[in-house]
C-alpha cells in the first residue's frame, strides 16, 4: 500500500516539476536586461615604436635598456557587463574592465596604472540548444589606463578591437554562466596583443 502511495504522488509530482517557474527551460534574451561578471586570467604581448620606451622587460642588449618586444601574464582585472537583448540571438552591450593588480610603469624602478577598459560591441548567440548556446561578441576597446612616458607626461589613450566566444549555459530564465577565451589588440600606444580565458555569470530582469 505504501509503494502505491509513493508512486502515485511521484507521478503527480513530474507534471508539476515540468511546470516550476523556477526549473531551467529553453531560453532567450529578447529584451532583457542583463548584468555579468567575470574573471579571467590573460597572457599578452606588447611590442613598442621606440627604443624608450619601457613595456615590462628589460634587455641590456636593447637600445637603451628596453626588450622591444614583452611577453607574460596580464594584470588581474575584473570585467563588469550590461548587455540588452535586442533580439532572439542578439544583445548589445558595454564592458567595463577594473584592474585588481597594477601594471608595469614607465622605468622598471616604478609601477603603472590599473588597467581601465571601456568596450561597447554585439553578442551573437548560435547553435542554441535547450540550455546551452554558443557565443562570440565583436566589440571595439577603448583603453583609458593612465600610463606615463619617461618625462612623465600621459600617454594617449589606446583604442582597438576586441572579441569574446565561448559556451553558454542558462541555468534559469534569469540567469546564466558562461565559459569564454577572448582576445584584444590595440595599437596607439604600441602593438599590443593579448588572449585570455575565464568564466563569467549573468542576471537578466525582467
Amino acid at each position: 500500500m505504501c509503494r502505491v502511495l509513493v508512486l502515485g504522488l511521484l507521478l503527480l509530482a513530474v507534471p508539476a516539476l515540468a511546470d516550476d517557474d523556477n526549473a531551467p527551460s529553453a531560453t532567450f534574451h529578447k529584451g532583457q536586461i542583463g548584468i555579468s561578471a567575470r574573471f579571467g586570467l590573460g597572457l599578452r604581448g606588447i611590442k613598442t615604436y621606440k627604443t624608450t620606451d619601457y613595456c615590462g622587460t628589460v634587455d641590456l642588449t636593447a637600445q637603451n635598456g628596453n626588450a622591444p618586444l614583452c611577453t607574460g601574464r596580464s594584470p588581474l582585472r575584473l570585467d563588469l557587463e550590461a548587455a540588452y537583448g535586442v533580439a532572439k540571438s542578439i544583445e548589445v552591450l558595454l564592458e567595463m574592465r577594473l584592474g585588481l593588480e597594477k601594471d608595469f610603469g614607465a622605468t622598471p624602478a616604478t609601477t603603472g596604472p590599473r588597467p581601465f577598459h571601456l568596450s561597447p560591441g554585439v553578442r551573437f548567440f548560435v547553435s542554441e540548444a535547450k540550455h546551452t548556446k554558443l557565443f562570440v561578441t565583436a566589440q571595439l576597446a577603448f583603453d583609458f589606463s593612465g600610463y606615463k612616458d619617461v618625462s612623465g607626461t600621459d600617454r594617449p589613450m589606446d583604442f582597438g578591437v576586441r572579441s569574446i566566444e565561448g559556451v553558454w549555459i542558462d541555468l534559469h530564465r534569469t540567469y546564466g554562466i558562461y565559459f569564454y577565451i577572448g582576445e584584444t589588440a590595440e595599437f596607439v600606444r604600441w602593438i599590443s596583443g593579448e588572449l585570455e580565458g575565464g568564466i563569467g555569470f549573468q542576471g537578466r530582469y525582467p
